[in-house]
């Protein structure tokens, strides 16, 4: 039984034994957006931090809340299904610091620093066993933790209405497993391992800003390895667009696209769309809503949806925005053939993330 956890949680979670679920945001401002970032102000896509004109500082905390809920479909003797038998119901809550920066301008020239959190490897799986008379014959917990972490210098140069950047990315994180199994009336059973990683990934980036109410933006982040962690992550172009109506409407449409090219074991190529709508208010306030589907990177026919909602407010001098974000993980048409399991399994995945930034220019 322990194995089989094991096997199932590995090849069925996307994210628990993997390269884990990306994080497809940077700043409250951009979760709320859908994940778009390449056009705002930030240092997700080098050359983007040509729109500072004055020295900037940003913070940001982030708060994460999993759900994964695991039943077994039921049928009658007919083979119609009557419904879901629920085996687990698990919830994780995670802090972590947000994406962080600071930036310099001189003339043409921007220098900027990042932190930021790029994959999440939290998970928690419960589970309980129990005999015919309903009493608890085994327990199964499995917790996964960490993050990886980028620490990221960029540079980036502006000519009129063009930009251009780069950045080195220093890589480093750590992934912890626990694996606890208790047996009514024998000795738990305990084990841990812990993966520390690190490795570098280069991103270069081109923005072209021939209005005030039009930006585009492309970059490209090339493949990378992290030391100790075993997986080859892909190369990622990245393209987006803002637009806003001339006049006096104010409101912004974003979007974004962007296609992971993977190799080896999961899918070639995947595609993540991004699209967010920012509405300002008496020039000073915004209010902010976005969407973000992607597929996972083992399974193409697995699909997360992700529903934003934001808000934030800046004076001359400081900004303040707050983020939410749902998602859901839909298994419908997900294939556990390989798995050679008897039981017809069933898995809903939903998050809750809530991000808080502050920025300030001086």
């Amino acid at each position: 039984m322990l194995l089989l956890t094991i096997f199932l949680t590995g090849l069925t979670l996307p994210g628990v034994s993997y390269q884990g679920d990306r994080i497809f945001y940077t700043d409250a401002r951009s979760m709320s957006l859908g994940g778009v970032s390449l056009v705002l102000e930030s240092t997700d896509n080098p050359a983007s931090i040509t729109l500072f004109t004055e020295r900037a500082i940003r913070i940001s905390g982030l708060i994460s809340v999993q759900n994964e809920d695991r039943g077994l479909r039921v049928y009658d003797s007919f083979g119609n299904n009557i419904g879901i038998a629920t085996v687990a119901s698990n919830t994780g809550t995670y802090l972590n610091p947000g994406n962080c920066f600071v930036v310099f301008p001189f003339r043409m020239l921007r220098l900027g620093l990042e932190y930021a959190p790029a994959w999440d490897y939290n998970y928690t799986y419960y589970e309980e066993h129990r005999d015919d008379f309903y009493q608890i014959v085994r327990i199964d917990e499995l917790t996964h933790r960490g993050y990886a972490h980028a620490i990221t210098p960029v540079i980036a140069l502006n000519y009129r209405s063009i930009s251009i950047g780069a950045s080195n990315s220093f890589m480093l994180g750590s992934r912890v497993m626990e694996r606890t199994v208790i047996i009514p009336q024998l000795s738990d059973t305990v084990s841990s391992d812990e993966t520390n990683f690190n490795g570098n990934s280069i991103k270069l980036g081109a923005s072209f800003i021939p209005a005030i109410n039009f930006r585009m933006s492309y970059s490209y982040q090339h493949k990378y390895q992290l030391t100790d962690d075993g997986h080859e992550y892909p190369a990622v172009h990245s393209f987006g667009l803002m637009y806003q109506p001339p006049g006096r409407i104010p409101t912004r449409f974003l979007a974004q696209v962007e296609a992971e090219m993977w190799d080896g074991i999961f899918s070639e190529d995947i595609f993540i769309y991004k699209i967010g709508i920012e509405h300002m208010i008496l020039q000073k306030y915004n209010l902010r809503y976005g969407f973000c589907v992607f597929p996972d990177y083992q399974q193409d026919v697995i699909w997360t949806t992700n529903l934003t909602l934001g808000f934030g407010f800046q004076t001359g001098l400081y900004a303040f925005d707050i983020g939410y974000c749902y998602g859901k993980r839909d298994y419908l048409a997900s294939d556990y053939a390989h798995l050679e399991l008897s039981e017809n399994y069933k898995l809903d995945e939903t998050a809750h993330h809530f991000m808080i930034s502050i920025g300030m220019q001086f």
